[in-house]
């Protein structure tokens, strides 16, 4: 079973690589993967290294199972030589040199993670799921984590206020639970985590996101259709609004002094329709300057198209909540 960061990843491989190849072809144009079979403990595939990706005749092998030498996931060329973690090879198949990208790309699709400093990819639309009857959550258990506040808050510039605005809260245990293919659970070791209860326009918690205190792991629940983050909390009389990717992006607008909500990503669809019902004079988009971040700010211009839509400018290798209070409000800010 491929890991990441150790954290199962509860997808067959052939699946992941089957979507691996559609969304790359969906979203960049590129064909790669042409051929994608099982043989033994391995799957072979096109290799998306050499030839441009256009290898004809699969020569790549990725094992699917723990071996003396190798982990699962390795994958290995035998005509090129490349060798490769999974998420090294999904990071390259998208263009990327940094494997981080590739564990992201994962845990988004294919668990539930989102990484707090390099929020998630808008590639994973398709996969999400609605959910028919809202089961909110209680307030005994939201009580439960509001009992203390926590270092790694101030560490991450909130405040006393927004903490207890957003009703931020601490959870010393959080064990993540998987299913196996044969049924039974696995629960994870203990993690401490920063918990963010995400409400609807109402009031009413949906769900609460968490972030680990002590790595970069993000959780949501599993199958939900992700709504905007901060839609309760924003002012009655708000007359504009920061869309940021991530919930800590979010939060250190709101600490500045702007009103600002969070996409646990870039967007989806369900998720501008939510934003274009907020009816404001002025939506200014935040999300961070990479390749995601430009792609979803496309998106995010076209979807709010008839409104008055702006940009903050970051710098590069930034997000809003690396900035201190003086650089975010030297942001240059342009129409878009």
């Amino acid at each position: 079973m491929l890991t990441i960061d150790g954290i199962p990843i509860l997808a067959d491989e052939y699946e992941i690589l089957t979507e691996l190849r559609d969304q790359v072809l969906q979203h960049q144009g590129r064909e790669i993967l042409r051929k994608i079979k099982r043989t033994g403990n391995n799957i072979m595939i096109c290799c998306p290294i050499h030839s441009d990706g256009q290898e004809r005749k699969p020569s790549c092998g990725i094992s699917t199972v723990d071996g003396k030498v190798s982990k699962a996931g390795t994958v290995h060329c035998f005509a090129c030589g490349y060798v490769d973690t999974f998420e090294g090879m999904v990071a390259k198949c998208f263009g990327y040199d940094d494997p981080d990208f590739g564990k992201q790309w994962l845990l988004e699709n294919f668990v539930t993670g989102e990484n707090g400093d390099r929020p998630p990819l808008v590639i994973n639309v398709s996969r999400e799921k609605k959910i028919e009857k809202p089961q909110y959550i209680s307030e005994t258990e939201l009580a439960s984590y509001r009992q203390f506040y926590h270092d790694y808050m101030w560490q991450r510039k909130l405040t006393p206020e927004i903490v207890d605005r957003y009703d931020v809260g601490y959870q010393p245990d959080f064990r993540l639970i998987t299913k196996n293919e044969d049924g039974t659970e696995t629960v994870w070791p203990p993690v401490e985590c920063l918990t963010f209860p995400c409400r609807d326009i109402n009031g009413n918690t949906l769900f609460v996101s968490r972030r680990a205190i002590h790595n970069k792991n993000f959780f949501l629940p599993p199958d939900i259709e992700k709504p905007v983050y901060g839609i309760y909390e924003l002012p009655k009389d708000a007359k504009e609004v920061v869309i940021c990717e991530s919930v800590f992006n979010a939060l250190t607008c709101v600490a500045y002094g702007r009103p600002a909500v969070a996409l646990f990503g870039t967007g989806t669809e369900f998720q501008y329709q939510q934003l274009k019902e907020l009816g404001l004079r002025k939506y200014v988009i935040g999300l961070d300057p990479d390749k995601a971040g430009a792609k979803g700010s496309w998106k995010l211009k076209r979807a709010l198209k008839d409104s008055f839509v702006t940009k903050l400018i970051l710098p590069q290798g930034k997000d809003i909540n690396d900035l201190s209070y003086e650089e975010f409000w030297r942001l240059p800010e342009i129409m878009f």
